[in-house]
């Protein structure tokens, strides 16, 4: 079967994903720094490309591929006249490789797209959730995700049942793995209590939780915690009393 190799790029990283029979086998995903940031967006997209190109060209150089990518950006330099150097270092580079050159919007390509939303998540979370770094250190240990976070460490290129490393981190699919750590029940507590209108029901606060972290606990957690929220009691009992009347 041929390999496909799909690209994404965002405003603050790139992703890549290897797929071969329909089945994502690695993964792979960057952070840009402050000058590639700067790029266009052809420009981010063609690095995606050429990055993931060159992190899987033990898989690729052999044989021919199929390339999937979110813009016309291999096109665009193709149709420049004049190349700057870097241009001219990657289409010099991208001589080197055989592939089928296919377009694939951003509908589709999510498993990429979900690479860069990844890196966002973390950006964000870094910031917000104190001592967060130490996630990293509770992976190995952890009952839930020991086994398969040490299996990844051995070998960070591949992906096991849409799980795989980004800066340390686990991940399943575009979801942050939380460790058995005080983590889950603040974040269960940040989410269930964000509601505009008053705290989150217990299947708000689990659908948006589900929507950004992963653990294998976390609806039973859920439910724990929300039936024990003092604040949705007293909400509830003022209503019952309310339809007494």
């Amino acid at each position: 079967q041929p390999f496909e190799v799909e690209c994404d790029a965002s405003g603050i990283g790139i992703g890549g994903v290897l797929i071969q029979a329909r089945h994502p086998i690695a993964y792979f995903s960057e952070k840009l720094n402050d000058a590639k940031r700067k790029y266009s967006t052809y420009d981010k997209e063609l690095y995606a490309v050429i990055q993931a190109l060159r992190h899987w060209r033990h898989y690729l150089l052999p044989r021919e591929f199929v390339l999937y990518s979110d813009h016309e950006a291999l096109r665009f330099l193709h149709s420049q006249k004049k190349l700057n150097f870097r241009h001219g270092r990657w289409v010099e580079f991208l001589q080197a490789y055989t592939f089928v050159l296919k377009h694939k919007s951003g509908d589709d390509n999510k498993v990429a797209d979900a690479l860069s939303r990844c890196l966002n998540l973390l950006s964000i979370v870094s910031v917000n959730v104190t001592g967060f770094e130490r996630l990293k250190d509770d992976y190995s240990t952890c009952p839930d995700f020991g086994e398969i976070f040490n299996n990844l460490t051995t070998d960070s290129r591949v992906a096991i049942d849409d799980f795989f490393l980004q800066d340390g981190y686990l991940f399943h699919s575009n979801q942050l793995c939380i460790p058995r750590t005080s983590v889950r029940d603040f974040l269960i507590w940040e989410i269930h209590a964000g509601g505009l209108s008053g705290h989150f029901g217990r299947d708000k606060t689990i659908e948006e939780l589900a929507r950004q972290f992963y653990w294998p606990s976390l609806k039973r957690d859920v439910a724990k915690i929300v039936g024990q929220c003092r604040t949705c009691q007293l909400a509830k009992h003022r209503k019952q009393n309310t339809g007494l009347y």
